[in-house]
């Protein structure tokens, strides 16, 4: 019942707003179109009025979607967009598109639908409040004006408004859903293009840790260990003629397997780290801030664990943040910052350095491969680095507690 009145109340306020909204909405949109389309023969004012008119039908159907979601409580995909133009051609020809785009119209046909149905609303109630107002008045006659048919009136007013309250809302809600999300296809396309792109980020991120090991192997361990081998052989060598030399031999031996033993537990923490598969992420970025050259601050707030893989990911990103902020930032100062979203968790690395980092060309192959492994996982990397900073880089990876 609680829900049903909650709709009902939802569903009246969306309707009021509708018959303001809606009605404004359609006569901009319609009147820069048109003015658009009649224009084109000026070359620069039609296109210039077309682009307004696309990003302004674009940044109508944002707050659309909010109002639904918010209202009804709906999950409103939006249409993809199309990728940014990189010649004036592709501009001039991304604006003809998305002018005649199905998108665009759609919006225009749910601004139409919801004005209508916003103003009948707004007419039933101002057609009901009359007629029980000259009822009461008894403008149809005495008989017409006796209290219990007034009372009568207003119940029936009331009910019809009611009944019409709920299937103007449930119609709104569907139609927000339809008009202003993207199709079933498009849903399907861009899950598969997800898909792809983190597979492809698992493709890469895997190519690139087998050769990091592999370059770590081959110019760090592998070389102690021959010279480990090579002083042995000294060492039984002299063994016999000049125990003295064999035992300082076999004493660098030893400091060299020590040593090839340390950095191949260097190498399997950067595999996966013991500590947080013990303690979790809190412990475990604390242990790589505390080797930062940069002085750095971690929080973490989170209501629980997240997944291992999250936990993962997050780590190696924030591990590759703060190496790069030592190596690169000059940052006298350093911050990381890990929240929850109601869908995901977010890693912010803050350093108030020189700035200068990119992703993709340009970039280092540090970035690179952070990428790569947050791709994979289904989550997003940005970078927000200005030169002379400071820089920001956010990671969100999904998680559902």
């Amino acid at each position: 019942m609680r829900k049903r009145l909650l709709f009902l109340w939802a569903a009246a306020a969306d309707l009021a707003i509708d018959g303001v909204l809606g009605v404004t909405w359609l006569t901009i949109m319609l009147s820069l179109l048109a003015t658009g389309v009649s224009a084109v023969p000026a070359f620069g004012i039609g296109i210039a009025l077309l682009w307004l008119t696309v990003q302004l039908g674009r940044g109508i159907r944002f707050v659309e979607r909010r109002r639904a979601e918010a209202l009804y409580g709906v999950v409103i995909v939006p249409p993809p967009v199309r990728p940014a133009a990189t010649t004036f051609g592709d501009w001039l020809a991304g604006t003809f598109v998305e002018s005649f785009g199905a998108p665009l119209w759609k919006g225009i046909l749910h601004h139409l639908t919801t004005a209508l149905l916003g103003l009948l609303f707004l007419t039933l109630i101002g057609g009901s409040i009359d007629l029980v107002g000259d009822l009461a008045a008894g403008r149809f006659g005495s008989l017409l004006g006796n209290p219990a048919l007034v009372v009568l009136a207003a119940v029936l007013a009331a009910a019809v408004l009611v009944a019409y309250t709920a299937g103007a809302g449930l119609l709104d809600r569907q139609l927000s859903v339809a008009l202003l999300g993207a199709s079933a296809k498009a849903v399907l396309e861009q899950r598969v293009d997800r898909l792809q792109d983190a597979r492809q980020g698992a493709v890469d991120s895997a190519q690139a840790e087998r050769q990091r090991i592999e370059r770590d192997l081959h110019d760090g361990v592998q070389p102690r260990l021959v010279s480990v081998a090579m002083t042995l052989g000294l060492a039984r060598s002299k063994f016999a003629d000049d125990p003295e030399g064999a035992k300082a031999l076999l004493d660098e031996a030893h400091r060299e397997t020590k040593e090839s033993i340390t950095e191949l537990r260097h190498l399997a923490r950067g595999i996966h780290p013991a500590v947080l598969t013990d303690r979790g992420l809190d412990a475990a970025l604390s242990a790589v801030a505390s080797h930062c050259t940069v002085p750095t601050s971690v929080r973490v707030d989170l209501p629980q664990r997240p997944s291992k893989e999250t936990e993962a990911v997050l780590y190696f990103a924030v591990s590759e943040a703060l190496a790069n902020a030592s190596k690169h930032s000059r940052a006298s100062g350093c911050s990381v910052s890990v929240t929850a979203t109601p869908t995901a968790v977010r890693a912010v690395v803050f350093d108030n350095g020189v700035g200068g980092a990119a992703l993709g060309r340009g970039g280092g192959t540090g970035l690179s491969g952070m990428a790569d492994r947050v791709r994979a996982a289904g989550g997003t990397l940005t970078v927000d680095s200005p030169t002379g900073g400071p820089t920001v880089l956010t990671v969100e990876v999904p998680c559902a507690f």
